[in-house]
């Protein structure tokens, strides 16, 4: 017994016709009869009896078209509410972050998300873009902010921004008042950087390694602010998307472009592709894409 019958079926009882049935539902006649009999069939009850033209009900048929009716109604709002699913305004998702993406960038992008679906709930996991990415491959994000690299083809991604890095000196540094700078001219300074769960811990790494030396390491954390202070102090330099000293400027550390393989800092938008992204995720995404900051190129 499928939905199709009970449909078939309740037509013909309330029209007391299998003619009447057959036209409303747009349907042969004796395409309907036969449905009908395979219900019954299937039953082992009669339905149905003629009776002044007409078909009646039988015992076995009274007793079937009030479920069939609530199994209808049921149907009909289980569809509706796969159909109001697509358009809901509610749900949550997950969002892994770097706590620099988010002081770059979320700190007023995911509050106006909140005002215009204050239905929605984003669960942030903060990490580094390398532990990111981890939570990407594993299915444990829905969307994720990350550094392009490499592994980025291995997952659905689009483009988020583009932004300059900064080498971060102390203001009486001598190369402070260049106008751009390669990390080659950095290589007698002590570093203070990244752990090596970010990207950008690896891009610094190589970048120094292209230019023919290996930094000295001053500090590896997780937290940017704390770098910054080293560089305040003139304890360090370092590096760090201009994004960052842009909102969080400190009077002691002059920011100066870089000029070669650590000049840019790309991020995306990613995402599992083997995974379901929810209408709460897509909503996001979506909002994201339509206030994207402009990049610095």
């Amino acid at each position: 017994m499928d939905i199709r019958q009970i449909t078939y079926f309740v037509a013909v009882a309330q029209n007391g016709s299998f003619s009447k049935a057959a036209e409303m539902l747009s349907l042969s006649q004796p395409a309907l009869s036969l449905a009908v009999k395979k219900l019954e069939e299937e039953l082992g009850a009669k339905l149905f009896y003629s009776f002044n033209k007409r078909q009646e009900l039988t015992d076995e048929g009274r007793a079937l078209l009030d479920s069939a009716r609530e199994l209808l109604d049921a149907y009909q709002r289980t569809v509706e509410n796969v159909h109001t699913s697509r358009t809901s305004r509610s749900g949550t998702f997950t969002l892994g972050l770097s706590p620099l993406f988010g002081a770059c960038f979320f700190g007023d992008l995911i509050p106006e998300f909140y005002r215009e679906y204050p239905d929605i709930h984003i669960t942030v996991i903060e990490d580094g873009a390398n532990k990111i990415d981890e939570r990407i491959a594993g299915g444990q994000v829905d969307l994720a902010v990350t550094l392009k690299t490499e592994r980025l083809a291995t997952f659905a991604s689009c483009h988020f921004t583009t932004q300059r890095n900064v080498a971060l000196l102390h203001r009486s540094h001598p190369l402070a008042g260049e106008k751009e700078l390669t990390v080659a001219q950095l290589r007698e300074e002590p570093f203070a950087i990244f752990n090596q769960d970010f990207i950008l811990h690896r891009q610094i790494l190589s970048a120094c390694h292209s230019a023919g030396f290996r930094p000295k390491i001053a500090l590896l954390s997780s937290q940017w602010d704390f770098m910054v202070e080293l560089v305040a102090k003139n304890h360090a330099v370092s590096i760090l998307p201009r994004p960052v000293m842009d909102k969080h400027p400190d009077p002691s550390v002059a920011c100066v472009p870089l000029s070669d393989s650590m000049k840019y800092w790309d991020i995306a938008l990613a995402w599992n592709k083997e995974r379901y992204m929810s209408n709460a995720c897509r909503l996001f995404l979506d909002f994201v894409r339509a206030h994207l900051p402009p990049d610095d190129l």
